[in-house]
Order: C-alpha cells, then structure tokens, then sequence
C-alpha cells in the first residue's frame, strides 16, 4: 500500500476537491498525507527600485504568509477530522519545482488539472506537465469538475507494451491491488498494427495475478479517425471507470517542455482521475 501521499496546496477553489481525493486514497492505504503549499514566489528585484517597491514586495509577502497558513490549517483540520495523520510544506520556488523536491519522499503525488477559471490557484506554465516530468514520482491528476468519493475500484490501464505503460503498472500497483475490476486498453490504427512489438496480453494477466490485482479484463480499440485521447476517455465512460492509469511520454529541450500528443491531449479533456507515470 501506499504509506505516505503528497498533495498539492493552494488558495484555489480545485485545492479542496483534490484534498477530499487525497483523503479518501490516505484512509484508503492508511497512508499519511503531506501537504505541499505552493505559489509563484512574489519578484525579488525591480528596475530603480525604491522604497515603495520594498514596502509593496512586504505587503505581498505577508499575503502570501497569510495566505498559506490559512490553507495548510485547513488541510490539516481536514486531515485530523478524517483521523489521518499529516503534515505540511512549503517554500518560495515555483508550484511544480516545490511540488516534485517534496513530492520525491512520497509514494504518490495529487495535483488539478488545469483550471483557467480557478483565478487564486498557483498557476505556473504547464505546471501539471512539468510536475509530472520532474518529480519521479507517479502522480495522480484530478480533473477540475466532478466528485470523485472512490478512486480504485474500478480501473482502466493503457497497455501499450512501453517502457511508460509498464512503469505505469508498476507505480499504480499499490492501488490495483485493491481494486474490484481492471481493465487493460490496448489501441491500434488497424489490423496491420495489432501485436507489434508489445508483450501479450496473457502474458501481462497472468504477471497482474501473480502480483495480487484483479484478473484483468482486455478490451482493443482501434483508434483511427477518433484518437488516443478520445479513445481512453470513451472506454474509461463505458467500464465505469473510476481511474485511469497511463504513461505520460513526454521529453525535455532547451527546458522547453513537451509532452506527447495523447498526454497533452487527455489532460486538457480529462472527465476522471488520472495516474499518469513518467
């Protein structure tokens, strides 16, 4: 099981949402939580700066403290009303930096998808790409609309015969373990495609058994002229699912980042949680 979670914090209105799921997988794995508080730090220099400046800088800085106490004290209320031991972090570099240093000694990272209309959320440029780049670890998405009370039960996993999708099997093992139903997803852009390269599937069912999951169920989907994306979140609707589990393939240039068509896809489309391992 897992034993410790990270979540993320901050004065969104997302941030409650993606807790409740945090303490639902906690009391789940009897796990503990760690709550990462992180914001853009506020600019440390300015051109001709004066004694304005410096007293504006301050005034944002006792906002920001002000800010944080308010959310970790409530993250840490909700944990101990929940019975479930916490604690809580925090610093001055970026949300998604902050996110994976702290993340790194948890099993499990929580973040939101991408809200544009969460205005006081920690926004960052593509702060759920980087986070999921960088941390190491695997790190569970939730999207920005819907209630999510159990996460696990019933699963869809993308197999795809990769060195991500395997990984992803790995790191979701902990979870899959619990689970009452799973289900593999394999794609292909027709017959020529089928079994290129990749493990078969009683292969991957019986290693699933040998490691305690649910005898999983295989259901291939040919994705020309419907899309990777659109076809994991169409059979994610029509299992029930209540999770996805994927790789996220992605690559880093220049510290430009740049995730995978299907990554980058499915993030912006996503209906429910995803753990995504990189």
């Amino acid at each position: 099981m897992y034993r410790r979670i990270s979540v993320h914090l901050d004065q969104g209105f997302d941030c409650k949402r993606r807790t409740q799921a945090a303490i639902g997988l906690a009391k789940r794995h009897q796990a503990e939580l760690v709550g990462i508080y992180a914001t853009s730090a506020p600019p440390q220099y300015y051109y001709g700066e004066s004694v304005l400046m410096s007293r504006a800088l301050n005034v944002m800085k006792d906002l920001q403290a002000q800010g944080r106490d308010s959310v970790q004290n409530a993250f840490l209320a909700a944990a101990s009303q929940a019975d479930i031991p916490a604690q809580v972090r925090s610093d001055d570099t970026s949300p998604s930096a902050s996110v994976a240093l702290h993340g790194r000694v948890s099993d499990l990272i929580i973040v939101s998808q991408l809200n544009r209309d969460d205005v006081e959320a920690a926004h960052e440029n593509e702060f759920v790409e980087q986070t999921l780049l960088t941390a190491g670890r695997p790190v569970l998405v939730v999207p920005s609309s819907g209630h999510f009370p159990v996460i696990g039960e019933r699963v869809l996993y993308c197999w795809d015969g990769s060195r991500e999708s395997a990984r992803a099997l790995a790191d979701a093992a902990p979870v899959l373990r619990m689970a009452d139903h799973l289900v593999v997803l394999t794609m292909d852009e027709g017959a020529a495609t089928r079994g290129v390269g990749s493990a078969s599937f009683d292969d991957l069912a019986s290693y699933c058994e040998a490691q305690g999951m649910p005898r999983p169920e295989h259901v291939r989907r040919d994705i020309k002229g419907v899309g990777v994306g659109s076809t994991i979140l169409n059979a994610a609707a029509d299992y029930s699912a209540d999770l996805i589990v994927m790789g996220a393939y992605g690559h880093s240039k220049l510290r430009e980042w740049a995730m995978g068509g299907a990554t980058a896809s499915i993030l912006k489309t996503m209906t429910v949680p995803i753990m995504f391992s990189h």
